[in-house]
């Protein structure tokens, strides 16, 4: 344990060693995020009712043309 922690301790001074607990940091955050992401069902739910926002025109709809505008499914169908 003596040695891990001296390893710590020399690592401010080692930009190599730095790097590694950096990556280390970033990895478990992503990990972190892709759990909280992953995992719920209402959170899940949210997410997919987001899916089609980047596809929503709202000009043409509030312009009143809709011409070919299809109905876009919900997060309740999984469509």
């Amino acid at each position: 344990m003596s040695e891990i922690l001296a390893w710590l301790a020399d690592a401010h001074t080692d930009l190599q060693k730095a790097g590694q607990i950096a990556l280390v940091i970033f990895l478990l955050t992503f990990c972190g995020i892709l759990v909280y992401v992953l995992t719920g069902k209402k959170r899940k739910a949210r997410f997919d009712s987001y899916r089609y926002i980047p596809l929503d025109d709202e000009e043409g709809e509030a312009s009143g043309g809709s011409r070919g505008h299809e109905q876009k499914g919900n997060a309740d169908h999984g469509e």
